[in-house]
């Protein structure tokens, strides 16, 4: 399909002074743009992802970064990055701007939860990592991204959290108890989800913490089909992006085993977890659950 739209994802955790008006901001921003998406606006920054014509995607950037911080701004977004892929108009169906106390859900208790402007992993390039690779550095990934995510695409050798939802965060890191002095390095997405997840390892007593900066999707875009197998998920109408046609296939049908990037859902309607669902059994998709325990609790 040809690309005639520009789909943005970006972030920043930066002190918001009026996030009510910032959401508002947004709303008003995005709909006279014609742009749709998903935003997400905090005390303690914003998160979001929108398409819409380049020409309404560089006004809209172009007003985030007139939001400087000084007076009558609702922050600091004069450098937030967006990182931008080709569309075609059809990710999204409407525009979701919300209100909420964290930009990503972590689920962490009060007392547990990570402010990234204060503790965070340190940030490494796509290309430093890929010089890590190259002279054989000593560390360890911890994919924080949900399984299924990990279950498409995800780097050699890397750990999958086992995350079913990113709220999980504090139930699953105490796997990985035995890592905590080494070099570690947490990748996800775009990066927003590693600012607390690497916050997070960091506050649980790990040593040498790191996350990738911009993402699996920054290195994908660098390194297309280097070192990262397989596709990555992303969370729109697209299911998955692929930077170059020369990769491998890793997802897995959950039924037959086959070599496939097809995404359905757990026949149990309480359940509907994503799952790796080829062409061939889609047909069976109404009788093919995401694990054992959801097929004894069907009606």
């Amino acid at each position: 399909m040809e690309s005639t739209h520009e789909l943005i994802i970006f972030y920043k955790y930066t002190p918001v002074a009026d996030p009510k008006g910032f959401m508002e901001w947004q709303r008003r921003t995005c709909t006279e743009l014609g742009i749709l998406g998903r935003i997400i606006v905090a005390h303690e920054g914003i998160n979001g992802t929108v398409e819409g014509t380049p020409e309404a995607i560089a006004e809209y950037a172009r007003r985030m970064h007139e939001q400087n911080g000084v007076q009558g701004t609702y922050g600091d977004f004069a450098d937030v990055w967006f990182k931008s892929s080709p569309g075609t108009g059809t990710s999204f169906v409407k525009l979701v701007v919300k209100l909420r106390k964290e930009i990503v859900t972590t689920g962490l208790a009060q007392e547990e939860m990570v402010n990234p402007n204060q503790t965070t992993g340190t940030h490494i390039t796509p290309n430093e990592l890929k010089q890590w690779i190259e002279r054989g550095e000593k560390f360890e990934i911890i994919d924080m991204r949900n399984d299924y995510e990990y279950a498409v695409g995800h780097f050699a050798g890397s750990h999958n959290s086992l995350m079913e939802n990113y709220r999980d965060l504090s139930k699953v890191v105490p796997q990985f108890e035995s890592l905590k002095d080494k070099k570690v390095l947490t990748v996800c997405t775009y990066g927003v989800r590693c600012e607390t997840a690497s916050g997070y390892l960091k506050q649980n007593g790990f040593k040498d913490v790191y996350q990738l900066e911009g993402g699996i999707g920054s290195y994908m875009k660098q390194y297309p089909g280097q070192d990262f197998l397989g596709s990555l998920y992303v969370f729109d109408a697209r299911m998955t992006e692929r930077f170059t046609d020369k990769y491998e296939v890793v997802g897995q049908c959950v039924n037959c085993g086959g070599k496939s990037e097809r995404f359905g859902n757990c026949a149990w309607n309480e359940c509907h977890k994503q799952i790796i669902i080829c062409d061939t059994c889609a047909p069976l998709s109404k009788s093919i659950w995401c694990q054992e325990a959801c097929k004894k609790e069907r009606p």
